[in-house]
């Protein structure tokens, strides 16, 4: 059977999709470095990739996860949920393309309550909704995603304003600074494990028989936490500890895993490849946290000024943008599509892309950027394209 919300996920999987073309347009022609944007162009690009592409799809994924079994009042309250989503979501890409004062605030305060939204209608369908690994990391993640979009909001106004009421410029620029790192690895670490998981394990056991899988999920989010605390109050040893938990989560993560992503496990495996490459781009990810954690604490790179190696921190950025989420959410909107050969060539595209992109950024080189961008980029574009033309199949939960 179809699910009573496809209809409604499918909305956001296909809006989300249009927007993504706003940060891979951007994206490409930066990466040629045929043109560079501006602070505002790269906001935008940004905004319209985690906002835009990312949380959009995210929402879908949970009217999926948490509408299975939703009632008549749950799916008219799920649908008038999607429709805000795309609403906030348009007017919100288009305040960082064309304004810089406090209409951006005023946006991320629209794009806020509808987040608010989406956490509520998830909470109130915990009763019908099987307490799986899965299930419960997607509701952290949209605890931290709301946790990431308030912060946003101190952070345009404080942006705005250059000030907070109430906080002197310290304080209001360390609460206003936390905005990144907890949509980073508070949310999207978080989400693109949850979603990968919920790919690969089509028959999850209840959460109370996986202490691994708990621990996965409570213990990465308890480290987006420590990250939010370490960055608004300014203590850096709080970073290596929120930063040690982050890698035991995610090694317990990938031995979770490992059966899904060994060499054996990759014949035959049709769409699985998006979830398996997020799988994997989750590790790659994380080691590349750690080390910008270990160029930030010893001093050698100021995210702030730009000052040291700052195309790790960038790599570090796509690797979660698209390694981990990208993937994982292809995954979700292809889940009911037969792998030809252009799905199979979207897939190795992008990865393959992606690496040489990662590379690139990490030891500054120019060239291997600008081939690796491009092939990314059109990869992207060629997935958007087969997505939007095969209407009926995106984001269908069942067959």
């Amino acid at each position: 059977m179809k699910g009573a919300l496809d209809s409604s996920a499918r909305l956001l999987f296909r809006s989300a999709l249009v927007i993504f073309l706003v940060t891979i347009v951007i994206g490409i022609l930066n990466g040629l470095d045929i043109w560079t944007p501006d602070h505002q162009m790269i906001l935008t690009h940004v905004h319209a990739g985690t906002l835009g592409w990312i949380t959009t799809s995210v929402i879908g994924v949970a009217l999926l996860v948490y509408g299975a079994n939703a009632d008549d009042k749950a799916v008219q309250s799920g649908t008038r949920l999607a429709q805000a989503v795309v609403g906030a979501v348009v007017l919100y890409v288009i305040a960082f393309a064309t304004t810089t004062g406090i209409f951006r605030p005023i946006a991320g305060t629209l794009m806020l309550a509808v987040i608010v939204w989406g956490l509520v209608w998830v909470i109130g369908q915990r009763g019908s909704t099987p307490r799986t690994i899965p299930s419960v990391g997607l509701l952290l993640a949209l605890i931290s995603l709301t946790i990431g979009a308030i912060l946003g909001v101190l952070l345009g106004l404080f942006i705005a304003n250059g000030s907070l009421p109430g906080l002197d410029a310290e304080a209001a620029s360390n609460l206003a600074g936390a905005h990144p790192p907890a949509m980073l690895i508070g949310y999207l670490v978080l989400a693109g494990i949850s979603i990968a998981e919920w790919l690969l394990v089509r028959d999850p056991k209840p959460m109370s028989e996986s202490k691994s899988g708990q621990v996965v999920v409570y213990g990465l989010f308890l480290s987006g936490l420590l990250f939010n605390v370490a960055f608004i109050a300014n203590i850096e040893a709080l970073i290596q500890v929120a930063s040690m938990l982050e890698v035991i989560g995610i090694v317990i993560f990938i031995v979770r895993m490992w059966s899904h992503i060994k060499p054996s496990a990759w014949k035959g495996i049709g769409t699985g490849v998006f979830p398996r490459m997020s799988v994997v781009y989750v590790a790659v990810g994380i080691a590349l946290l750690v080390y910008v954690v270990q160029l930030f604490v010893s001093g050698e790179l100021d995210p702030e000024s730009g000052e040291g190696p700052v195309g790790v921190l960038i790599a570090f950025d796509h690797s979660m943008f698209i390694g981990a989420m990208t993937n994982a959410l292809f995954g979700v909107v292809a889940m009911r599509m037969a792998f030809d050969g252009l799905l199979r060539l979207v897939a190795w595209g992008v990865n393959v892309g992606l690496a040489g992109f990662l590379i690139g950024l990490s030891i500054d080189s120019a060239v291997i950027k600008r081939i690796s961008a491009p092939i990314m980029g059109l990869s992207l574009m060629l997935g958007i394209y087969l997505f939007l033309t095969r209407t009926e199949e995106v984001g269908a939960s069942s067959a």
